[in-house]
């Protein structure tokens, strides 16, 4: 759950999962038995990293592990168990003796109060942040996950990049691949179960764009739509597009957005996270892309299939990570440019190919090097210590 700093029942929650945390560590330092197999996953949702992981570990069925996902927020656990999934509440008892036996704690994002555990209670983590960056970064951002046991990587590039940029120490780096981008490689789920399970069915036999702006990070007041453009106009320019074409628009913007306007056109369907929180089966459903500084991209870009960047300003106060020359697709500096790309790429993909395939396969054959191979979170799971 992301804390927000408004909220009085976030400091609440925030304020009993610390109260437990401490419980906890005590058990710890009082000899509580500890399952070397029992691995706590922790992060806003269960989505991405977090999700590929546990998919793996059932497919695995392997008895001596388990994995379990720990949510302060009391609404999202009532949902995670109605859905069957392996979920405890960070501010009910049952959280005390998991974190006195856990022998291990994923993370994708950092750890609030769990770092009390992990300096002082022995608990070793290990770090999927949750995406390969434009953004920039510097090793200050990074201070909590320099007391991580590991940090899993999706290439030596971004190694490089923890190394030389982030300040880590190269022994604690482990290239293992994104345990999310095993659904990408793969594909494995047929068109119409993903449509109907994603509720996306009307859209079956028509050609799907996605349009997933990142949110104003640094930039404050900045507008994910972009050139000037007011949501409506914007959604007007790419609903005629799509009538056109016989298309529909996918409209997601970042988890981090709050209000971003109405979707507004016969052809624009919202997706949002707190209704379809699988990224993965989002980007596997999309034909074409439309984004801006979004680290979408980079997960985006094992599809193959036709990209625009928005060429409009970074909201990065520190600069880049990986910088602007990794935007391997069709760049537009207008929304008319946006368009014309847009409506020639529905109507033959093969031209994006023609046009950026080069390109992109030398994106991302850097970026992921031979680790986008459908085993990731096989990889990242054998890291993890065991019964």
């Amino acid at each position: 759950m992301k804390i927000d700093r408004g909220n009085a029942w976030h400091w609440w929650w925030l304020g009993w999962f610390t109260l437990n945390t401490c419980a906890a560590l005590l058990l710890r330092w009082l000899g509580w038995r500890r399952d070397p197999g029992t691995v706590v996953l922790y992060g806003h949702k269960l989505n991405g990293n977090l999700a590929a992981l546990l998919a793996q570990a059932r497919r695995d069925a392997d008895p001596a592990r388990t994995l379990v996902f720990l949510t302060m927020d009391p609404a999202y656990h009532r949902q995670l168990r109605a859905a069957g999934e392996p979920a405890v509440l960070a501010t009910s008892p049952r959280c005390i003796p998991l974190l006195a036996r856990a022998g291990a704690l994923v993370t994708d994002h950092g750890l609030h109060c769990l770092a009390l555990l992990v300096r002082a209670g022995g608990l070793p983590a290990y770090d999927v942040w949750h995406g390969i960056p434009f953004k920039g970064f510097d090793a200050d951002d990074f201070r909590v996950q320099h007391r991580y046991a590991e940090v899993w990587l999706p290439s030596p590039r971004v190694q490089r990049l923890y190394e030389e940029r982030f300040g880590f120490d190269p022994a604690r780096l482990h290239v293992t691949g994104y345990a999310r981008t095993d659904a990408l490689v793969r594909r494995d789920e047929p068109e119409d179960a993903l449509l109907a399970r994603l509720g996306l069915t009307a859209t079956r036999g028509r050609r799907r764009v996605l349009f997933a702006p990142t949110w104003k990070q640094d930039a404050a007041g900045r507008s994910v739509f972009p050139f000037g453009l007011a949501a409506n106009e914007f959604f007007a320019g790419l609903d005629a597009v799509c009538a056109r074409t016989g298309a529909v628009a996918l409209f997601r913007a970042h988890l981090n957005s709050l209000d971003v306007g109405d979707a507004a056109g016969e052809r624009i369907v919202p997706v949002p996270h707190a209704q379809v929180p699988d990224t993965e089966g989002v980007l596997l459903a999309s034909d074409v892309l439309v984004c801006d500084w979004s680290s979408i991209a980079f997960d985006w870009l094992l599809l193959d299939r036709p990209t625009l960047f928005l060429d409009v300003p970074a909201p990065f106060a520190k600069g880049f990570s990986l910088g602007p020359e990794y935007r391997f697709g069709e760049i537009v500096d207008s929304f008319a440019a946006m368009l014309e790309r847009l409506e020639a790429y529905l109507r033959d993909p093969s031209l994006y190919a023609a046009d950026h395939g080069a390109r992109a396969a030398q994106v991302k054959a850097e970026v992921y090097g031979e680790f986008a191979d459908g085993r990731s979170a096989q990889r990242c799971l054998a890291r993890l210590p065991r019964s």
